[in-house]
């Protein structure tokens, strides 16, 4: 390996280029998805640009939140 290029492998391993991380998932809003809520049905909390919104706790949400549970305490 020549100097030249013993130099330049040097020099990129003491300035390693930073990758940077992917954003964080958002929720974001759907209007033509949109359903009106209604006081039979759970809801929960999902953090969104510029603050929360309500989504309906269904079989999925509770299949995950049960994955979760048996996770968490086997």
């Amino acid at each position: 390996m020549g100097p030249l290029r013993l130099a330049l492998l040097l020099e990129r391993l003491r300035h390693p280029k930073a990758f940077p991380r992917p954003l964080p998932a958002l929720v974001r809003e759907y209007r033509e998805v949109r359903t009106p809520l209604s006081l039979d049905l759970p809801y929960y909390a999902a953090r969104k640009e510029g603050g929360y919104a309500l989504v309906p706790w269904d079989r999925y949400m509770e299949a995950a939140e049960r994955a979760l549970e048996e996770t968490a305490h086997p």
